[in-house]
């Protein structure tokens, strides 16, 4: 072999293994790190039957996520106030890891409740959660225990929650 094929089979070489640790250092991030591509969408089920059973707000608790929607029919509010209840020794809430297309603040009055004060953005998707909310721990010993909208004339209306972890396993 003359210096000249042996150097071009070097840097092919060299190539190949620069892509391969590439793709396996991007493999590793992905499966490290599978919330970074997540996005919770209601069902065509699930947006029926919030809107059967007349909810102003709907809430999962799966993938270690609580994922708050709002109805269709629901007039977006100016604010809305989410009081999440829990049991502090079996679930921990990531308070700094919340997401969604809502801003938000935390409260926490006490070590078993936090206060979710959330604003509403322009162009909402209603289809899409409003609010993430990062957990560890009994998804069962969480709950949405009250939710209070303020509209922009200053009034303040408590809505009407629905956990709809139950709604696509069976019949209601």
């Amino acid at each position: 072999m003359n210096k000249k094929m042996l150097l071009g089979n070097w840097k092919q070489n060299i190539g190949i293994i620069i892509g391969a640790a590439v793709v396996a250092l991007w493999t590793f991030y992905v499966i490290n790190n599978p919330n970074a591509f997540m996005t919770s969408v209601l069902s065509l089920q699930e947006t029926t039957f919030i809107a059967e059973k007349w909810r102003d707000i709907a809430y999962k608790t799966n993938s270690w996520y609580i994922d708050v929607f709002i109805s269709e029919k629901l007039e977006t509010p100016k604010t809305i106030d989410l009081t999440i209840s829990f049991n502090k020794d079996n679930v921990t809430i990531d308070t700094q890891n919340l997401s969604g297309q809502w801003t938000r603040s935390i409260d926490r009055p006490d070590e078993d409740t936090i206060i979710v004060h959330t604003n509403p953005q322009q162009n909402i998707d209603k289809n899409q959660s409003i609010i993430l909310i990062p957990f560890t721990g009994n998804y069962e010993q969480i709950l949405v225990s009250e939710a209070v909208a303020s509209s922009n004339n200053g009034t303040r209306k408590n809505l009407s929650i629905w956990l709809l972890n139950e709604t696509t396993s069976h019949s209601n």
